[in-house]
């Protein structure tokens, strides 16, 4: 037998040991299901926050598709008006407001402007179409040009 000198019994009591080495880890899972629930929860914070930015940008999307279309059906309307036909309709401004419609709260203001080019009379209609209300509003402009 080799003598033991009472260092080696004191290292082989140390590797030997499991208290001690579970006394060295203690605390370490609640740092890790604390790292965890940080992780996870910046990125619930972030996905919400996606979310709401765009669900906001469809919405201004939809308004601005219907400032679009107002002012489309406002200048169908125009046209209809300065060229009825029946007959004997005249070049002038006119505002039509979408209430009973798809298009409510929405508004369409038609420009006409005459313009004789080579002694042939050109109507040229602005239409303006404007959506929405409070803090979001849209408009969209769109413009006809037809020969009488």
């Amino acid at each position: 037998m080799c003598p033991r000198s009472p260092q080696l019994i004191k290292s082989l009591q140390l590797i030997k040991s499991p208290q001690r080495i579970k006394n060295r880890q203690e605390g370490l899972g609640l740092v890790g299901a604390i790292v965890v629930i940080v992780i996870i929860s910046l990125m619930s914070v972030a996905m919400a926050r996606m979310l709401h930015s765009n669900s906001e940008s469809f919405s201004y999307d939809i308004i601005g598709l219907k400032a679009f279309h107002a002012a489309e059906s406002g200048a169908h309307l125009g046209l209809n008006r300065a060229i009825p036909p029946s007959g004997g309709g005249s070049c002038a401004d006119r505002t039509f407001n979408f209430t009973d419609t798809p298009l409510g709260r929405c508004s369409a203001t038609v420009s006409c402007v005459s313009q004789v080019v080579n002694a042939d009379t050109f109507y040229i209609l602005t239409s303006v179409g404007q959506c929405g209300g409070g803090d979001v509003v849209a408009q969209r402009t769109v413009q006809v040009r037809v020969q009488l």
